[in-house]
């Protein structure tokens, strides 16, 4: 009877003595000890041949084949071949997997009958390991899933960590491309494992050490140029000798367009004209031949594919910086880059003595290019670079301009002699902003540095007079749980839906035996009972993470948001279009994944977000006839008897053309704003449900000497966004000054401490 081992593992190996020592121990010291290891070497020269010979002689399981070219795809088609394992696994000569992978990998396909198990991995590089996810459709982990649900897709191609069933690589008949080099074949592996597997599982686990620091990687080669032209031309073929796969064709398109991109960026400069002509050559074809499905891609990636087609040139004359008149224009936050702000921060941030002390002749140096530039565009015109609104990635260059490195240079043109007292405020305020870091004083501290820093003086929290001085002493000395309770936007649904719900407002909602003390999860059913409140936008579901959200079952539209915090959401207009954009998907989940992992508390120290239990939910999306996000309306509630002491705030176009201005309850324009200036504001028509929305806003507000109800009126309908209880977390200056203490002796004081008593 044939010996069949469990895992028949391929190593392919060519030079790589500097790291396959580490490999093969790392394979041969796995806890799954039925295994056979097939290293098939391509006549290697420095050494590691002789090292693999010397393996096989102590350890049977290992077996040397010698390859007669010096190809990937022939080495791997010749391992398939020698290849006697119920599953089949891979291993690169200068990666190395942890002791159980193949044990695991293994019993888990065993368990279910796979044909392919997946899981996540690391990414070694200088000396450190980084915990990498095979997809970010965190959905897609622990279930059965087959080439039917192309979601599938949106996952890392890299075959090494997984394991094949060896029946299904031979019945499907699967083998690599046989071109020199390791030349991307990989890529050829992948995708015909993908478009016909029936049963595969994606583990969320990571065993495999992914090596991205070896210089002679083939991921790093600028010589290698039109390998990758010819892989995606073995997969186009693959597809169109299996008719029953066409349908994949407008994916290899995709990932073909991908990996142009990346060659492009890759390859020396003086390759890059002729590999855009090869690109521009393969994608008119592409189009002619309806392989190209513009829904999986981006606008600005269809058009960058229609300029290379029009003009291989331009498009090579435009990535070089030299501009023509009716381009299309990338490199926006390059040109950020290229300031003197970002220089010189740079510089700074190097916190390099030799560079700090070459700033002023880069200073020099800018202003010689410049001349030289103005020069150039006074006798050629056609040389001006565009506005930087014209390029494509301006929104990348927006956030280019938030980097330190600009802030700190910008501060040390604008104030050269006043630069060194500065730096510290704008290193705090970075940090506040983007890291969201901490210093970990006590509150009443945090605050009052807090305080000094934003409105330059020092307050008495105990004894407030303005605003924001009553905004921080309901946080430091009125902490009543209830305010936690109405700040968590899923609790708070609760209490809406009490007090508009009913013929007569019942305010025991708050009361000491109140449900609002129960945990979340208690509340379920409480929570979605709420959908019947027509001034609630729909609730869809409720999860305690990322994996548990299941987008199949959410609508079209929808928004995701965190329960416990400020800027914790994901709008979702369209759904696929969402979860086809891998870049779009992936930034909405980790920053989804930030804001649950962080207790909001610890940024402000606004006390009532410290105890609320993080969840995300999903919610229904609403949008105005526009087809924008509704506007939004806080109802600054300060006097539930004189009208004319409340202020409403709008805020529109909140993601194109930001405006906030106040109006007062004869909707006219208050003479203050919230950090804002009042010059040159476009008047807000005056809503038609107004006056519902202040009765709607008083009777939320009842229980409370002031309070922000934040409404919006999307298709002449009312709901409730939340309740905010220390309005720009006590840090918003008003517009002009004098207007602190005017809201501040609006406010007349009370704690709400003994509120559930």
């Amino acid at each position: 009877m044939n010996y069949i081992p469990k895992v028949s593992i391929i190593v392919p190996s060519l030079n790589s003595i500097a790291y396959i020592k580490e490999c093969i121990d790392s394979i041969l010291n796995q806890t799954l000890k039925d295994i056979e290891i097939l290293c098939i070497d391509a006549n290697s020269t420095d050494g590691t041949l002789e090292l693999l010979k010397d393996y096989e002689k102590q350890d049977k399981r290992l077996k040397v084949i010698i390859s007669d070219k010096k190809s990937y795809g022939y080495q791997m088609n010749l391992g398939i071949k020698e290849a006697k394992g119920e599953y089949l696994g891979i291993v690169e000569s200068d990666d190395y997997i942890k002791e159980n992978m193949y044990e695991r990998l293994y019993e888990v396909a065993k368990a279910q009958d796979l044909e392919v198990v997946k899981s996540d991995y690391y990414v070694v590089k200088d000396g450190e390991k980084i915990y990498t996810r095979l997809t970010h459709l965190y959905y897609l982990y622990n279930k059965f899933l087959c080439s039917d649900n192309k979601l599938i897709f949106h996952s890392q191609s890299i075959n090494q960590i997984g394991i094949y069933s060896l029946d299904f690589i031979k019945k499907y008949q699967i083998k690599l491309n046989e071109s020199l080099g390791a030349s991307y074949q990989d890529n050829g592996l992948w995708f015909q494992i993908y478009t016909q597997v029936n049963k595969m599982y994606f583990l969320n686990e990571a065993f495999y050490m992914l090596r991205r620091d070896n210089p002679n990687s083939s991921i790093y080669s600028k010589e290698k140029v039109y390998a990758i032209c010819e892989e995606y031309d073995y997969i186009r073929n693959f597809l169109n000798e299996k008719p029953e796969l066409n349908s994949f064709l407008p994916y290899a398109t995709f990932f073909r367009y991908r990996n142009y991109i990346f060659t492009l960026d890759r390859i020396d400069d003086k390759y890059k004209l002729d590999f855009i002509k090869r690109f521009a050559k393969d994608f008119k074809e592409i189009l002619e031949k309806n392989e190209l499905d513009f829904t999986l891609f981006e606008e600005s990636d269809i058009q960058k594919i229609k300029f290379i087609i029009k003009d291989p040139q331009a498009y090579y004359l435009n990535l070089n910086n030299v501009f023509a008149e009716n381009t299309i224009y990338f490199g926006a936050a390059q040109r950020i880059k290229s300031q003197l702000s970002y220089r010189i921060g740079s510089f700074l941030l190097s916190k390099s003595l030799t560079k700090i002390i070459k700033i002023p002749y880069e200073v020099v140096k800018y202003k010689f290019e410049k001349k030289v530039y103005d020069t150039l565009v006074k006798f050629y015109p056609h040389l001006k670079l565009p506005r930087l609104e014209e390029y494509l990635d301006y929104n990348e260059a927006l956030k280019t301009k938030e980097h330190l490195s600009y802030r700190l240079g910008n501060a040390l043109i604008k104030n050269p002699f006043t630069f060194i007292f500065k730096i510290k405020k704008i290193y705090r305020q970075y940090k506040n902003r983007f890291n969201f870091l901490n210093i970990r004083l006590e509150d009443n501290e945090f605050l009052l540095q807090r305080h000094r820093d934003i409105f330059g003086y020092t307050p008495d929290f105990k004894n407030p007079k303005t605003f924001n001085e009553k905004l921080i002493y309901r946080i430091l000395y009125d902490r009543s749980p209830i305010y936690s309770f109405l700040a968590d936007k899923l609790k708070m649904r609760i209490y809406v839906n009490e007090i508009l719900n009913r013929e007569k407002s019942n305010y025991s909602i708050l009361d000491k035996d109140s449900i609002l003390f129960k945990k979340i999860d208690e509340l379920q059913e409480e929570l979605f009972k709420t959908n019947s409140c027509k001034y609630l936008p729909k609730l869809y579901a409720i999860y305690k993470d990322l994996y548990e959200i299941d987008f199949s079952k959410l609508p079209n539209s929808f928004v995701l948001k965190t329960n416990h915090d400020c800027g914790g959401y994901v709008i979702v207009e369209n759904k696929q279009k969402f979860l086809r954009d891998t870049k779009v998907f992936s930034e909405a989940m980790e920053k989804l994944k930030k804001h649950l992992n962080w207790n909001y508390y610890d940024v402000f120290r606004e006390w009532h977000y410290k105890n609320i239990e993080p969840r995300i939910f999903a919610e229904e999306l609403l949008l105005a006839e526009n087809k924008k996000p509704a506007d939004t309306y806080k109802f600054h509630i300060f006097d539930k008897r004189n009208m004319l002491n409340n202020y409403i705030q709008v805020t529109t176009d909140r993601f194109d053309d930001y405006q906030r201005v106040i109006y007062d309850y004869n909707w006219k324009l208050a003479p203050f704003n919230f950090m804002y200036e009042l010059e040159n504001v476009n008047e807000i028509a005056k809503p038609e449900l107004f006056d519902l929305m202040m009765d709607i806003s008083l009777k939320l507000s009842h229980p409370f000497d002031y309070v922000r109800v934040d409404l919006y009126q999307p298709n002449k309908q009312i709901y409730i966004g939340e309740l905010t209880f220390t309005h720009g977390a006590a840090g918003e200056k008003l517009v002009p000054n004098k207007w602190d203490k005017k809201l501040g002796d609006l406010w007349k004081l009370k704690r709400l401490s003994d509120a559930t008593k």
